[in-house]
């Protein structure tokens, strides 16, 4: 009894194996916790090509926009960990969430295993051109003369560019006035019109508010400036310790995926990311490629839930 058992115990294991080296021989499905449109579509839709062309199956890009990416996390948590179900992650799903909301129907940490980051785009500090602020600096001088006077913009309560102001005002020691919108869209809009003072928002979202000349740039909220605006300082530079975020997104599995198959996954994105088409696809809509090793994914992960935790809880951030 005990041979027939280790003999069926070795056929499960070899059968296992088998599979890992066959992956993939079936289609691959991404969900997608928004709509069709917008930086996240467009790193699932063009990584999901890119999967297909290079692992010779089937991949299918499935919106399951609503409940602030609940539907699609959910959805992508129950998946069998077998590779054929994936979900594109980005910074509400995947760090804000678990704080923001007193329950969720997905853990963030721990129903998922990273594959690959996918892109990242930059989140730029914006002023209306009517702003007796042109600087950095003296926004922040304004901002300390007179608390709360100046007010800014974001997509929604809880959005990131809701809590990278956050941070910025418990780094920077200041205050100012958050005025939500429904969309970085009318977000936008409101600070090249002049409903508010400031806004933090991407910066190929605003590229055409900036051409005109409707908002000035004052900074970066990343570590490092950007490429398509070398010349702003981050906030980092003007005196703001330790802010550092953008808009990135990231491919995850469910936990208990095969290591084999993230890895297969992690050095197959790498190769897509590096395609010259891949990339001008990517920055033409101001979403630089931005592969990473699981490891780093995971570091990233765990620094941005830690900072979220903090911002929501000092601010008294809650789901509305």
């Amino acid at each position: 009894m005990k041979k027939l058992l280790g003999a069926a115990f070795a056929a499960m294991i070899a059968t296992g194996a088998a599979a890992q080296e066959d992956y993939p021989n079936r289609a691959i499905t991404i969900l997608v916790p928004f709509a069709p449109g917008g930086v996240v579509d467009l790193a699932s839709r063009t990584i999901g090509e890119g999967l297909s062309r290079r692992l010779g199956q089937e991949v299918i890009v499935e919106n399951r926009a609503g409940g602030s990416g609940f539907i699609a996390a959910s959805a992508a948590a129950q998946a069998e960990p077998d590779g054929y179900t994936l979900f594109m992650g980005e910074a509400g799903t995947l760090t804000i969430n678990p704080s923001l909301f007193e329950e969720t129907p997905y853990d963030a940490e721990a129903d998922f295993t990273t594959v690959s980051t996918i892109t990242d785009t930059p989140l730029i500090l914006v002023a209306n051109k009517n702003a007796s602020f042109k600087t950095f600096e003296e926004f922040l001088e304004a901002a300390r003369a007179e608390p709360g006077s100046i007010t800014y913009s974001s997509a929604g309560i809880g959005t990131l560019n809701h809590l990278a102001p956050e941070w910025m005002s418990l780094e920077g020691d200041i205050q100012i006035q958050h005025i939500p919108y429904k969309g970085g869209r009318p977000a936008a809009t409101a600070v090249a019109s002049g409903e508010v003072d400031v806004s933090v928002v991407s910066y190929s979202s605003t590229k055409p508010f900036i051409d005109s000349g409707d908002v000035i740039v004052l900074a970066t909220t990343s570590a490092k400036r950007i490429d398509p605006s070398p010349e702003t300082p981050t906030m980092q530079e003007g005196g703001v310790p330790n802010v550092d975020t953008s808009q990135w997104t990231g491919l995850m599995a469910p936990a208990g995926t095969p290591d084999a198959v993230l890895d297969k996954l992690n050095a197959t994105i790498a190769e897509i990311l590096a395609e010259p088409e891949v990339a001008k696809t990517l920055t033409d809509a101001g979403a630089a490629p931005y592969p990473s090793s699981r490891d780093e994914f995971d570091a990233m992960l765990d620094r941005l839930r830690g900072q979220f935790k903090t911002i929501i809880e000092t601010a008294g951030i809650t789901a509305q």
